[in-house]
């Protein structure tokens, strides 16, 4: 029951990105712009965005998305 328990947990922990970009992608192309990035999270300025944004493409992908909230740049889920 324990380890259910825990894959369970650790599931969702990993889902949770995912489902957090798809809420913030409003036009569904699949990345998360400045302007959706900051409908979800207000405070985020366009410094924090580039910060994120690691291969100054414009646009945030689900990978830079979960480095952002690993290293804290954004609260996780």
């Amino acid at each position: 029951m324990k380890a259910i328990l825990t894959t369970t947990a650790m599931t969702l922990a990993l889902a949770a990105p995912a489902m957090a970009q798809s809420a913030m992608d409003t036009d569904g192309d699949g990345n998360v712009t400045l302007e959706e990035l900051q409908v979800a999270f207000p405070d985020a300025t366009t410094d924090t965005f580039a910060a994120i944004d690691t291969d100054a493409d414009g646009v945030l992908s689900d990978v830079e998305l979960q480095a952002a909230v690993d290293a804290g740049l954004l609260p996780a889920g």
